[in-house]
């Protein structure tokens, strides 16, 4: 039955499929991830900070839960695109793609269970998961890599009741190369724990931060010559760009809805200017993007243009 269900999430579009048993997250992972929070590397995003309970053991997410599946599909394509805007927002907004996707998966499924489907939102420790279900391994970067695919990867899981047989959990690490640290401008990645502090993070800071750049930190990264006219308008690829472990026959995406959407391949911050909120949602309608919100868009326009 394990080997049918990876087969229909394999050819549903997956890169990766991996089995884990549900329990408790291991005590020295999540001593990590409260130290994580306790440092205020988590920036502006307080939601991390929620329903530590469920995060800690998933199998709160559904009742009688026996396993976790993750699931990696890739969203690069044969070659990197020339954008200001991170490679994972150019297509449609995963989440839409990817349940619709593993919902149909489900409908194929060899028996009647519980499941529940969990992208991005859920509480749970997503690349842990991953490499629980051996799936692949994190990087310095904090980025799950899955050999073979690299780290451009989206992850999804299904916590089901269903009684797996556990894969084998990754344990190697990515190296000791540094080239992810070195590409880093602001400095995100200068510590050690496989992890990233927010704070200095262009991702962060073009995408979750709300409002103008006040904080010494964010002042900080955002005006260093490494940085300086070089800003993203959303998100940032840079840490994954230089990653060897994305370079060479790696496999491409294969789920035709994750490619880019020429409209937002060919976005200016002058386009993102001249919008008013309308087309601001027309625009970005379906799209990650929008989570940057019109505000947000435009004061990163803004800062790349000065």
């Amino acid at each position: 039955m394990k080997e049918e269900i990876r087969k229909i999430l394999l050819e549903g579009g997956a890169c990766a499929v991996g089995f884990a048993k549900a329990a408790e997250v291991d005590p020295g992972e999540w001593e990590l991830f409260e130290e994580w929070l306790s440092r205020g590397r988590h920036a502006g995003m307080e939601y991390m900070r929620n329903h530590p309970q469920i995060r800690r053991d998933p199998r709160l997410l559904l009742e009688g839960a026996n396993s976790i599946i993750s699931i990696a599909f890739n969203y690069r394509g044969d070659t990197a695109p020339n954008s200001p805007v991170a490679s994972y927002a150019l297509g449609d907004d995963y989440h839409d793609v990817l349940r619709d996707l593993l919902n149909r998966c489900l409908n194929s499924f060899p028996t009647d269970a519980g499941y529940r489907i969990c992208i991005d939102s859920a509480p749970i420790l997503e690349r842990y998961w991953a490499r629980k279900a051996g799936v692949g391994f994190i990087g310095d970067n904090g980025a799950l890599i899955v050999p073979g695919a690299g780290s451009m990867v989206f992850l999804a899981e299904i916590v089901t009741t269903l009684p797996l047989v556990p894969d084998r959990e990754w344990i190697r690490r990515c190296g000791s190369c540094g080239a992810c640290r070195r590409a880093c401008p602001t400095g995100a990645l200068t510590f050690s724990g496989n992890s990233i502090d927010c704070n200095r993070c262009l991702s962060y800071l073009t995408i979750e931060h709300r409002g103008d750049w006040n904080d010494p930190v964010h002042i900080e990264a955002l005006s260093s010559a490494a940085t300086r006219g070089m800003t993203p308008l959303f998100g940032c690829d840079r840490c994954l760009a230089v990653c060897p472990h994305n370079a060479g026959k790696v496999r491409a995406r294969t789920v035709p809805a994750l490619a880019p959407r020429k409209e937002i391949l060919a976005i200016t911050p002058s386009d993102i200017l001249s919008m008013e909120k309308s087309d601001f949602s027309a625009t970005f309608r379906h799209s990650p993007i929008k989570r940057g919100r019109f505000d947000g868009l435009h004061r990163n326009a803004l800062n790349m243009i000065k």
